[in-house]
């Protein structure tokens, strides 16, 4: 089905778009790269090692490609085109890239506070709180303008948005901070089952609010019993935080168990909903990705396999599911409804695909085998050195395919 084409996005939404496209080359390359140097060490840039590109890559993906279509969205919410703050939406997405420039710049140098995704330190810091400051401010402006014609309910979430957002910036501060750490599971060193819902709930609440947003005609299908379960989550979430514990726990296991029916609940909701043309490969792909993102995030928190694969490629292989698979159709989805405009056509999108799925077993493979013994480390098998070839042959149709999908959005 398909709905009317949504209103002109502004000027900002159209640079958000196109930010995020950037990003995303951007990461792909330092990625393709990253693969290249665990073939051939010797490839190096002068200091800028393998651990200084990491967070380069990873933050570029997060805070570029994932974060901007966000922020896009956003600025259409809140009609700012359509304000007299329009002129400054695009000076806000720009603040963005040049503080996520400078945190590039950083990280290269060594300069990291050395959280994962939460690398900000220093001046990179400030330039990024002031870049969300400038993007709130923009936001407040075209609120205080526009919402006095908005539904009372309209202008009710809208508000609690902007008190939302407003805090974003001292979270950032705080959760970069060296001093401050979410709670960890001492066992494995990584996050709780129950950390992992609460971050999986916020996705859901996206995934809940979008298609309410900005996707045309309907009301949906998640009647009150989806809408209960959603609080029921967090209220079970809040406890099993509070208590914290271990992957032995029952309760930490449980945490990740509420997960797998989101995605029956939320692919109920969406098919009550008519949505833009251009948008349906995206949303079956999105959907197909969040369902085995969240049956093998459940089943890979279980004590014998997550102690055989948590320091190998296997942990690669599902990052890879979550942000190759599952975050970039969403982002895709995002920016095909914002704009009116297709993404790729079926053989880029397919090519995408097909390289995250080569990717992801392979590394999912290596890893298993490597959780089996040290001896890799000693030499390296050619099972572990074809495995490598295959994830660069990966990173280079998928660099490629971000090619192609910025230059051709460029060219509309």
């Amino acid at each position: 089905m398909s709905a009317s084409a949504p209103a002109p996005e502004g000027e900002g939404v159209a640079t958000a778009v196109k930010h995020a496209l950037g990003w995303l080359v951007l990461g792909n390359a330092v990625g393709l790269y990253l693969s290249i140097l665990l073939l051939d060490p010797s490839l190096q840039i002068a200091a800028w090692t393998y651990g200084r590109w990491v967070p380069v890559h990873l933050n570029a993906q997060l805070y570029g490609w994932t974060s901007l279509p966000l922020v896009a969205w956003l600025l259409f919410m809140y009609e700012v085109s359509s304000s007299r703050a329009a002129r400054w939406a695009a000076p806000a997405v720009w603040a963005w890239t040049a503080a996520l420039a400078l945190g590039a710049l950083h990280w290269l140098n060594g300069e990291t506070g050395g959280k994962i995704f939460l690398d900000w330190k220093d001046g990179a810091l400030w330039a990024f709180v002031a870049a969300l400051v400038l993007l709130w401010s923009v936001l407040a402006v075209a609120w205080k303008q526009r919402a006095g014609g908005w539904s009372k309910l309209r202008w009710r979430v809208s508000l609690g948005g902007l008190v939302g957002l407003a805090m974003v910036p001292a979270a950032i501060i705080l959760t970069a901070s060296p001093a401050t750490y979410p709670p960890v599971d001492h066992t494995t060193g990584g996050p709780t089952g129950s950390s992992l819902l609460g971050s999986s709930l916020i996705v859901v609440g996206l995934m809940l609010l979008l298609p309410r947003a900005v996707a045309g005609i309907g009301k949906g299908k998640a009647g009150w019993g989806t809408w209960a379960y959603f609080g029921f989550c967090w209220v079970f979430f809040g406890i099993a935080e509070a208590v914290g514990g271990t992957h032995f726990d029952w309760w930490q296991n449980v945490s990740l168990l509420l997960m797998p029916p989101w995605a029956w609940l939320l692919a109920r909701d969406w098919s009550g909903f008519e949505w833009p043309a251009g948008s349906r490969v995206w949303r079956t792909a999105m959907f197909g990705w969040w369902g085995l993102l969240v049956l093998t995030g459940y089943l890979m928190y279980f004590p014998w396999i997550l102690d055989r694969i948590k320091f190998t490629q296997g942990l690669v292989a599902h990052s890879h599911l979550a942000m190759a698979g599952f975050t970039t159709s969403f982002c895709a989805l995002l920016t095909v409804i914002l704009t009116g405009k297709r993404l790729g056509g079926p053989v880029t999108v397919g090519v995408w695909h097909l390289a995250v799925v080569a990717m992801i077993v392979t590394l999912a493979a290596m890893g298993w085998r490597e959780g089996a013994g040290p001896s890799w480390m000693l030499k390296n098998p050619t099972w572990r050195e074809w495995g490598l070839m295959v994830r660069c042959a990966c990173g280079v149709a998928m660099l490629s395919v971000s090619c192609v999908w910025l230059t051709q959005w460029k060219t509309r």
